[in-house]
């Protein structure tokens, strides 16, 4: 589809074009919607072959761990404090 507007190809999704802003009239929009529902009826479904064997799927967390936040810069300080024990060693 194009916008009547400008002449822009429409996003396949939303209903705003992307050059010039104007909204799709409802014609438009009753395509749009009728495209994205046949596009939601022929979605696949994918399980892992994991979870056919479980009685509940997994859950997966993907957040990073809070515990790690400032490891890095403490291994960083402690590296700079050795060197500057060695340094004053070597020195004496």
């Amino acid at each position: 589809m194009y916008c009547k507007k400008c002449g822009a190809a429409l996003p396949s999704h939303g209903f705003v074009c992307k050059s010039c802003g104007a909204m799709m009239d409802e014609e438009q929009i009753k395509m749009q919607k009728k495209i994205i529902d046949e596009k939601e009826k022929t979605k696949i479904e994918v399980n892992l072959f994991s979870d056919q064997y479980r009685q509940d799927p997994v859950k997966r967390d993907y957040t990073k761990r809070q515990d790690n936040k400032y490891l890095g810069a403490i291994i960083i300080v402690l590296i700079v404090i050795i060197l500057i024990i060695v340094a004053i060693l070597k020195v004496m």
